[in-house]
């Protein structure tokens, strides 16, 4: 330690010298052309260089030596380091007003380098860094949340046991490719949820401060797989659907055609059969519609206002008749004076009028439907109507599934039952875009209730 102290000194001063000896050279070669032309004696010279040379110490001892130490400093900087600031002399070059203009950039530079460091930490998607080592030197809020384990300083292979992945990412490191995308990656989230990302690795142009040298984009693309999905689906049961109603017409057409060409009979019943079909089609093409206009996402018209009551009172009345007919009774309990409801009044009575009518369809002989509306202010304002009837309870495995589209609930007591499997799908999604939400109770005690929340704008 004290070796390489006094090496430092020695290497100073000679540094020291030799900037004199150079900084004097315009010096020595004018003394030398005045001592030549007999205009200045030797001594004369002598005095003058010794004197050239001490004013230049001074120079260079203070200049210099402040410079030397904003260099190391800077290098240090450089180095990803925090060095003390050295002090610095008031020279003839201003060494301390061009360490202030630097201090002054450097930390306009840590305020930005600090605000991008902040976005990055902030983004939506998941991000992680590594250096050469694959080891991961940043993540940022995101990627924290998605895995459940704390990946920094981990190497990435800890986190992924994906050859293809693995073998991307080392080929990003070496350069052999500076970018490359991965369509499709399944990761199980911390929630043990499987979730679709698409990963974008690219190499950055220079290391971090970190050492990082890759970046790892996670772009979630769950939802849109999940749509083609949904899509394949759709059109699956859908041509599933419309295949049983175009069957029976076609064989009807043809019966009426052939055999029974000349049978009034015949004709009466085959016709009836083709108008109940076509109705059922009409009504299947109509509600696919209705489902596929509900899934794009158009603003709200929370323009016009309604009453929920006169809207359940409108259902009700026009289930009358039919009630009557199936020996049920709707009986309807109103409380006053709820609020004013804002929205489509057409896109609520589709919600209660598909509601009354399976707790119809579903109900036991001879039952009565019961519709309750009141405000439930105990968290927030919420308009709430809940229609429950007495039958054959939904199983509680089937309770999730009710919703999804196409899908009945399959006993002897409903097969009979006509239906699509799409009215629930468009009621929830009603339902949701009016931020509201619906819970089922079914037991084989109490019968089965919808209940409908949906808040109420102040």
């Amino acid at each position: 330690m004290k070796k390489n102290k006094v090496l430092n000194i020695l290497l100073r001063v000679l540094k020291t010298v030799a900037r004199v000896l150079i900084i004097n050279i315009p010096a020595v070669i004018i003394l030398l052309c005045l001592r030549a032309a007999n205009q200045l004696s030797w001594i004369s010279a002598g005095v003058a260089l010794l004197a050239f040379w001490g004013i230049s110490g001074i120079i260079v001892f203070y200049v210099f030596k402040d410079l030397d130490d904003f260099m190391n400093y800077l290098k240090k900087l450089a180095q990803g380091f925090e060095p003390e600031l050295p002090k610095l002399h008031w020279g003839i070059f201003s060494s301390t007003r061009l360490t202030k203009t630097f201090l002054n950039v450097k930390n306009l530079w840590s305020n930005q380098f600090a605000s991008a460091g902040s976005v990055l930490e902030n983004l939506p998607n998941p991000m992680l860094m590594i250096d050469e080592n694959q080891k991961i030197v940043f993540a940022n809020f995101s990627a924290k949340d998605l895995f459940k384990e704390k990946v920094l300083g981990k190497k990435i292979r800890t986190i992924f046991n994906d050859s293809i992945l693995l073998g991307t990412i080392k080929s990003v490191i070496t350069q052999a490719q500076s970018s490359k995308t991965i369509t499709e990656f399944d990761i199980k989230n911390k929630t043990d949820r499987i979730q679709t990302f698409q990963i974008k690795i690219d190499h950055l142009p220079a290391p971090t401060k970190e050492g990082a040298v890759v970046v790892i984009s996670f772009f979630d693309i769950t939802p849109f797989k999940l749509f083609k999905v949904q899509q394949a689906d759709f059109f699956a049961n859908a041509s599933h659907e419309l295949k049983t109603p175009l069957a029976i017409i076609s064989g009807c057409v043809e019966t009426l055609q052939g055999p029974a060409q000349n049978d009034r009979a015949a004709h009466q019943k085959f016709l009836s059969l083709i108008a109940e079909q076509t109705v059922r089609m009409t009504d299947l093409v109509q509600n696919m519609l209705q489902l596929s206009r509900l899934q794009v996402d158009v603003p709200l018209n929370r323009k016009k206002s309604f009453s929920m009551n006169d809207l359940i009172q409108k259902v009700v009345d026009d289930f009358d008749v039919r009630a009557k007919a199936m020996h049920k009774k709707i009986i309807l309990n109103k409380q006053a004076h709820l609020p004013l409801f804002h929205g489509d009044r057409n896109d609520l009575y589709h919600v209660f009028q598909n509601l009354v009518d399976n707790a119809l369809k579903y109900g036991k002989a001879k039952s009565d439907i019961h519709i309750n509306t009141y405000s439930d202010t105990t968290r927030s304002a919420f308009l709430v109507v809940s229609i429950h009837n007495v039958g054959v309870p939904i199983p509680p495995e089937y309770l999730d599934r009710i919703w999804d589209k196409f899908y009945r609930v399959h006993s002897s007591d409903s097969s009979s039952v006509d239906g699509s499997g799409l009215g629930l799908g468009i009621v929830q999604n009603i339902v949701r875009k009016y931020q509201g939400h619906i819970d089922v109770v079914s037991t084989q005690e109490s019968g089965t209730t919808f209940t409908v929340y949906l808040p109420v704008e102040p």
